[in-house]
């Protein structure tokens, strides 16, 4: 046994760091002045070509830029690579990006900026370490432009507001940060009120009132139930997480986030509707469960009562009963990655898990002995279908709601 289980953990943490491997050191890219626009923007190339690389070669800057189109998977992975490097939240986007490198910091372009504001810029005494200098409108005679010094709101002035004016106001800009950049405001509520809606699970509750009440039929001592609970209950979490480090950066690949969003949640709202088919038709053949084979294998490690088979019945439970309640957590990481930097929505993610975990951990402190445990066993056998409606109808209005209020 103490062979086995480092060798279990070591192939963990190689499945996390497979997961994702966009949290492994990236790429220096600090020297060079990348420019991100797509192949079918028709204004793009010109500005790039006729304003933005002049109005930079005059400041001695962008000598051998790197242009991308990032329509290419590639091309957008480096894109969001970069982006998160310098904390720039999903919300703050264009049809064009220029990272700059200043000798104070980044000044990032976006849009169609006017060349004697990026002269401006450029040249500004106390230009702070990272500044977002931004030009929404495409086509006509600009008439406003923003800044964001990543300090409160993003700011907006009038296209002739003095430079000098207007980086004095956003460096003290007061307000919510944007969306994606610690806005604990909108987004820590929705990860912890869904997280512990996913954590309402028929599949990951009964297999733990399983391995409870046969603990104490075997008259383990508590503490042996306790040890071998939070095992299980940790091996749920890390495959959860690594599952959903997976799909985070898989989702990353998109070069409309907001899309895959929406996709998530009508997944979400598909789910939702399958768990009240069965409430309302249990004979209907498409199920949410666990497979019977992976239920059978999990019992069978369940009656060993030791820790490698309490691992292995973990690892078996936080794969196999993902249909169960992978419509959630697909939806909420569509969304996290719509709205927030890679390192948040990596932290966002250990925060749902967290919370999806937590029932599990509850459950194994409060049932304190063999009748209590059997009687909570019972109960979930009882109220599995009543509490599949309930998931099945929350399913359908998170769904709802991420279309409507938060993807609108």
């Amino acid at each position: 046994m103490k062979r086995l289980t480092p060798g279990i953990f070591l192939v963990l943490a190689a499945l996390l760091a497979l997961a994702h491997p966009a949290l492994a050191q990236q790429e220096n890219t600090a020297e060079t002045t990348h420019i991100f626009f797509s192949a079918g923007c028709v204004d793009c190339w010109p500005y790039t070509e006729d304003v933005l690389l002049p109005a930079l070669q005059a400041q001695g800057l962008a000598a051998n830029p790197e242009l991308h189109d990032y329509t290419a998977p590639d091309e957008r992975t480096l894109l969001l690579d970069i982006a998160d490097s310098v904390a720039l939240p999903r919300s703050i986007a264009d049809s064009l990006y220029a990272f700059v490198p200043t000798d104070k910091g980044t000044l990032v372009i976006l849009g169609h900026v006017p060349p004697d504001l990026i002269e401006a810029a450029l040249t500004a005494p106390d230009l702070p370490p990272r500044l977002v200098l931004w030009q929404p409108e495409m086509h006509g005679e600009p008439t406003e432009y923003r800044l964001w010094a990543w300090v409160g709101e993003v700011q907006t002035f009038p296209i002739d507001t003095p430079f000098a004016d207007a980086l004095e106001q956003a460096m003290t800009a007061e307000g919510a940060l944007p969306v994606g950049l610690a806005n604990l405001g909108q987004l820590l509520p929705a990860v912890i009120v869904t997280g512990l809606i996913d954590s309402v699970n028929p599949c990951a509750f009964a297999v733990i009132l399983l391995l409870l009440a046969f603990l104490f039929t075997l008259r383990q001592s508590r503490g042996r139930i306790l040890q071998l609970g939070f095992v299980y209950i940790g091996m749920i979490f890390l495959v959860y997480f690594a599952i959903g480090l997976g799909i985070l950066q898989a989702v990353r690949l998109s070069s409309d986030p907001h899309f895959v969003a929406r996709v998530g949640a009508w997944i979400l709202i598909g789910l939702g509707i399958l768990n009240l088919i069965e409430y309302f038709f249990p004979q209907f053949p498409i199920k949410l469960h666990m497979p019977k084979v992976a239920g059978a294998r999990t019992y069978q490690l369940v009656k060993q009562s030791t820790l490698p088979a309490t691992i292995g019945a973990g690892f078996l439970v936080g794969l196999c009963t993902f249909p169960c309640s992978g419509g959630i957590y697909v939806s909420v990481i569509t969304l996290l990655n719509a709205k927030t930097t890679l390192a948040w929505g990596v932290s966002y993610l250990a925060l749902y898990n967290v919370m999806f975990v937590l029932p599990l951990i509850a459950i194994l402190l409060v049932v304190g002995n063999r009748t209590s445990a059997k009687a909570w066993a019972q109960w979930e056998r009882q109220h599995a279908l009543k509490i599949r409606l309930w998931y099945g109808l929350v399913m359908v209005a998170l769904g709802v709601g991420m279309l409507v209020w938060v993807l609108g």
